[in-house]
């Protein structure tokens, strides 16, 4: 049941973000301790010994809510894994097939998802998705999507 829950450094992450879910697990020090209801906000007096503990889908369901991103993970047509980040932008969403994957190939899935876990991460580090006038990234993202919708007559 460990490998569920994102680990310590992404944990950190997420809490420097703003995630403040109830999580089944918390961090002490960077030990897992699985049991209890646990938000970071219950750690005011002890910020730098715990921290909460949530399970990936806590974190991209946390990521769709908050940021408007989900990652999606996908097998390759080598037997390996990858991932592909999507933006939902005033109500549009890239669906499938996806003619474009930035991400690498991982030999498992969960290699696959801790690093879409840190892409989502470095997203919300770097740009503001709520930003009207949006990064360049996601500016550039969103013409990938005209361009995927022209190629399939769904514009």
């Amino acid at each position: 049941m460990r490998n569920e829950f994102v680990p310590y450094e992404q944990a950190l992450a997420l809490k420097e973000l703003g995630f403040n879910e109830p999580c089944f697990g918390k961090f002490y020090y960077n030990h897992l301790e699985i049991g209890g209801n646990w938000s970071n906000d219950d750690f005011k007096e002890d910020p730098d010994i715990f921290i909460s503990a949530p399970l990936y889908q806590q974190v991209f369901k946390w990521f769709c809510k908050k940021h408007n991103l989900y990652a999606v993970i996908m097998p390759t047509i080598t037997m390996y894994w990858t991932f592909k980040t999507v933006t939902v932008v005033e109500g549009i969403v890239e669906v499938p097939p996806y003619n474009h994957v930035d991400a690498n190939d991982y030999p498992t899935y969960e290699e696959a998802e801790i690093e879409s876990v840190k892409e989502l991460i470095l997203i919300v580090k770097n740009y503001s998705i709520n930003d009207p006038s949006l990064s360049s990234d996601i500016n550039h993202s969103m013409g990938r999507l005209d361009e995927d919708l022209k190629d399939l007559n769904l514009e």
